[in-house]
């Protein structure tokens, strides 16, 4: 014959689980906030590298503007993979921080840029040049 816990026994494992449950819970969306703070600070500094470096005038400047200028409107600039297979390490790296940054972001790229929006028509300006 088994014996049956006791109700309270019961009442105190369902407590311990549902408490269990709950800190696994607020841990999970601790990292989740952790995470998507580091993917901000990551995408915004790497932003910054790459607005930097696409105001100049070699083929990596070129290339980051393309990067930016599909974050932008990737309707009118769709992004050529090509284009990060040519950029150096560190900006490679850079791009796919702001790709990433820019899936979670609640706001435009442009709008954390001094001059964003008339810094992406001239970017856009200097790349239609370049078509030609």
């Amino acid at each position: 014959m088994t014996t049956q816990p006791s109700m309270p026994l019961v009442v105190q494992r369902i407590r311990e689980r549902n408490r269990q449950a709950l800190e696994a819970k607020v841990a999970a969306e601790n990292e989740a906030e952790m995470q998507s703070t580091k993917v901000t600070v990551a995408g915004l500094l790497a932003l910054q590298e790459l607005a930097e470096t696409a105001q100049g005038d070699t083929q990596q400047p070129q290339h980051c503007r393309r990067v930016l200028l599909a974050v932008y409107n990737s309707y009118a600039w769709p992004l050529n993979l090509t284009s990060l297979r040519v950029l150096d390490d560190d900006l490679r790296r850079a791009a796919l921080a702001v790709i990433e940054w820019s899936a979670v972001s609640d706001r435009e790229l442009h709008e954390y840029l001094p001059d964003g929006h008339y810094l992406m028509q001239r970017f856009a300006a200097i790349e239609k040049q370049e078509e030609q």
